[in-house]
């Protein structure tokens, strides 16, 4: 028995190019910052205000002095309930789905 299969290619390399892949890595940056604020460490406020995206959308940013140490160490008393180290495991926990929409969404690949 005889099989004959045909792929349309046509629009594939027009959707992995790397302007549509760029739009994707900013968009799921953008959405990752958004969902990891509420669990940033906020006593003034000044750490979550104090953000930005690589140019590239590869990583988001905390300028903040403090930022590293919040991040990476448990303090005994957090202002804001919620808060608290590593807020990026928590914030993929309950968004890592949405954050894969965001970059197919932004990526144009659906």
């Amino acid at each position: 028995m005889e099989v004959d299969v045909k792929v349309d290619m046509k629009n594939i390399e027009e959707k992995f190019a790397d302007p549509n892949y760029s739009r994707g890595r900013y968009a799921l940056a953008n959405q990752m910052l958004a969902d990891m604020n509420p669990f940033v460490p906020k006593k003034e406020g000044d750490l979550r205000q104090a953000t930005s995206i690589n140019i590239d959308a590869s990583a988001v940013n905390y300028h903040m002095k403090y930022a590293k140490k919040q991040f990476y160490e448990q303090h005994r008393n957090y202002t804001t309930p919620g808060t608290g180290p590593r807020w990026d495991l928590k914030a993929k926990g309950m968004y890592g789905k949405d954050w894969i929409n965001a970059f197919v969404k932004g990526a144009r690949l659906n």
